[in-house]
């Protein structure tokens, strides 16, 4: 059985391209004895002559010809994946997958990513909705490289960085009789409609750290997955909502929204990023985690 391989193309190449098998051998670091003793072999192997002898010339035959074109298309690819392998073991290429846990980290990850982009040419970032409470399990089954969660889930494999920290608040807007409290109870919210995302309120922080300890529970509950949307709905005193304070005093003037804490201490919480233990060495991997951790990417 005939077996094609790769050093047979790579010496009718270099054999056709140099002209000569003393040049042809220097290229491949073959002796003209050596070069001549595997163009031998290349023949027997595939039970076809490839070269034929015009003087002291070795010339392509047909077959020699078809190789040749075959040659000239296979191996610059095989040299251009394995440029790629060696960027992508050097952390130096890639696409980098995230997996969202969090609905309003959106606006952070924007701030992050662009700059990041620019520190890396060659990798692409792909931003994964569908794994808003699903990132653990994501990240196992390798779907996604990094999960941006807020409460993070520590299983064996898995490194949870925290990258900033921030305080939940409630945005209410500016005709709510709340706006000027220095902070509010949870009965205070007994009468409201409070505005969240479409997340189980197991899920939430405003239910388990805020309303649930004291019993309390809102008058009505509103799913709103967008957080623009979310936002108009608060400045027009259709509810209230929990969100981090950094976001509703950034979009305050374009929504017309007031921060207000909740109770008297607040709730402070961190973002973390979650990745493999594995995917440590990866440089483009461990670069976003280390720059999204930096001061100077805190929003």
């Amino acid at each position: 059985m005939s077996v094609l391989e790769r050093s047979h193309l790579t010496i009718i190449r270099e054999v056709a391209r140099e002209g000569s098998l003393t040049a042809a051998g220097m290229r491949l670091n073959l002796t003209q004895p050596a070069l001549s003793h595997a163009i031998r072999k290349i023949e027997q192997q595939l039970g076809v002559k490839i070269w034929r002898r015009e003087g002291r010339s070795l010339v392509l035959n047909q077959a020699g010809e078809w190789l040749l074109s075959l040659a000239n298309r296979l191996l610059p690819q095989f040299e251009l994946a394995e440029s790629r392998l060696e960027q992508f073991a050097n952390g130096g290429r890639g696409t980098l997958r995230i997996g969202m846990e969090c609905h309003p980290c959106y606006q952070w990850l924007l701030k992050v990513v662009s700059p990041y982009l620019e520190r890396w040419p060659k990798v692409d970032v792909d931003v994964r909705q569908k794994f808003q409470f699903g990132g653990i399990g994501a990240l196992f089954s390798n779907e996604i490289d990094i999960v941006v969660t807020p409460d993070p889930l520590y299983k064996p494999g898995l490194k949870f960085t925290p990258v900033f920290d921030y305080e939940l608040v409630l945005a209410v807007g500016p005709g709510h009789p709340l706006r000027n409290e220095k902070f509010v109870l949870p009965e205070q919210l007994a009468g409201e409609t409070l505005i969240t995302y479409p997340v189980p309120s197991e899920r939430l922080d405003i239910y388990t750290q805020f309303l649930q300890p004291a019993g309390i529970g809102p008058r009505h509950q509103k799913q709103i997955e967008t957080t623009d949307i979310m936002l108009v709905m608060v400045a027009h005193g259709r509810g209230v909502a929990a969100l981090p304070r950094w976001l509703v005093e950034e979009y305050a003037s374009r929504f017309d929204l007031y921060p207000v804490k909740l109770g008297k201490k607040g709730i402070a919480k961190q973002i973390f990023l979650g990745c493999r233990e594995t995917d440590e060495e990866i440089r483009y991997l461990q670069d976003f985690i280390e720059f999204a951790a930096s001061p100077d990417s805190d929003t």
